[in-house]
């Protein structure tokens, strides 16, 4: 009876064991590792923090302990060289892949960042593509402090942490060497550099929470601040996404909510030498939320038609949100150019406009500039950094904050 008793009490011991430990075992695996583009260089160099080593798979046939690995790829060549031997290079194949890793929380270094996880290095197209390995999570806390001020409010940082943590899983695995890019082509992450215990916070109090629209990952874009109303994700992009509605936004505090931009007649000259300058603009289409979508620029060389997106990328403006005018000093005081709205009528409704002729511009001051006066900064689709600020300042969670940006969708673990 007793050796009956042991032998349940063990068989009670193993349960319990296993109980508490797959739960834990199946969460770990339950966390995708993100693939992210971190570099694409002609030469790189790789090293451990302080006295630390880095341990370095693919320059020979054992994986080598080292504190630093320089590469450089040159003359159709890739060569290499460890620690402080730089006068002593050797040459890769070709079709090297190398792996980079190390057990200090502090990370490998890599220009001048810090990165987590592991890094791989390859060539690709006569050049040195570097990838980071990390766990989604631990890119989240870079991602997030990287993306919005730290020192934004918790439920602010929260929400950041779903959009992005949405916008990297609707991504993964959909390009074959890489996931993301570690610049704003899709969320800007800085390495380890961007963690605090604020951020780190935000992440883990939101573990696994996604975005979702009738049972599938969003598109979590967001942008950092609106100038007063989002847009929508059709006049921005080619399809019109239902839970990427304009909506108010609350970012009149925000840093770039309002901005001026000007540029003297030779900058315009220079930036459209096909007109040979520009000397009059008419804003021909306008979308609901005040984003320029078209845009006629006149020029003493002839007329041209673009989208807002071409000149705000041309100008180099913070938004599509913009109005401008043309002015001249005299007098010392500054004067608008009035003449654009006699001579070509420009005052005429959106829809009803037509084409007109080109017409000989007036004369006008060789040192007149172009204003640009706009609001926002960003693409103006889904969340706005600063509005979500807004938003927790008064109180709000996470959740409203989220609902309020990206229309219909429910918040729930992927």
């Amino acid at each position: 009876m007793s050796g009956s008793r042991k032998s349940k009490s063990g068989w009670v011991i193993i349960c319990v064991a296993i109980f508490f430990i797959s739960p834990l075992k199946a969460t770990a695996a339950k966390e995708p590792v993100i693939r992210v583009l971190i570099g694409y260089e002609n030469r790189a160099r790789f090293r451990a923090d302080g006295d630390k080593s880095i341990f370095v798979k693919g320059i020979s046939s054992n994986q080598r302990k080292i504190h630093s690995l320089n590469l450089i790829y040159n003359d159709n060549k890739v060569m290499y060289s460890i620690n402080k031997e730089k006068n002593s290079w050797l040459e890769l194949p070709k079709s090297f892949n190398l792996v980079i890793k190390n057990n200090d929380k502090r990370g490998i270094w890599f220009k001048d960042r810090r990165y987590a996880g592991e890094l791989r290095i390859s060539l690709n197209d006569n050049k040195l593509k570097i990838i980071n390995y990390l766990k989604l999570e631990k890119y989240l806390k870079s991602v997030v402090g990287s993306e919005m001020p730290k020192e934004f409010p918790l439920a602010a940082l929260q929400a950041q942490a779903i959009a992005a943590r949405t916008y990297a899983l609707k991504l993964l695995g959909k390009k074959k060497s890489f996931d993301v890019h570690s610049t704003q082509a899709s969320q800007v992450y800085l390495g380890l550099e961007s963690e605090t215990p604020k951020i780190t916070k935000a992440v883990r109090s939101t573990s696994s929470l996604a975005m979702f629209y009738q049972n599938k990952l969003i598109d979590a874009v967001f942008h950092s601040s609106s100038g007063g109303k989002t847009e929508n994700s059709g006049n921005v992009w080619k399809y019109q996404l239902p839970y990427l509605r304009s909506v108010s936004d609350y970012d009149q505090n925000g840093t770039k909510y309002k901005w001026i931009n000007k540029f003297s007649s030779t900058e315009l000259d220079n930036l459209f030498p096909d007109l040979g300058g520009i000397n009059g603009i008419l804003i021909t289409k306008k979308s609901n939320s005040d984003r320029v979508l078209k845009i006629r620029l006149y020029g003493p060389n002839g007329i041209k038609n673009i989208s807002g997106k071409s000149l705000r990328k041309k100008l180099k403006l913070l938004s599509t949100k913009f109005d401008v005018e043309f002015k001249f000093k005299h007098n010392n005081q500054f004067k608008e150019l009035k003449y654009h709205n006699d001579k070509f009528n420009l005052n005429v409704d959106n829809k009803k406009f037509n084409d007109l002729a080109p017409q000989p511009l007036p004369l006008i001051p060789k040192d007149y500039f172009l204003e640009v006066k706009g609001y926002g900064a960003g693409h103006g689709v889904g969340m706005s950094q600063w509005g979500a600020k807004a938003m927790a300042d008064k109180g709000s969670s996470f959740s409203k904050i989220l609902k309020h940006y990206y229309t219909g969708i429910q918040i729930k673990s992927y």
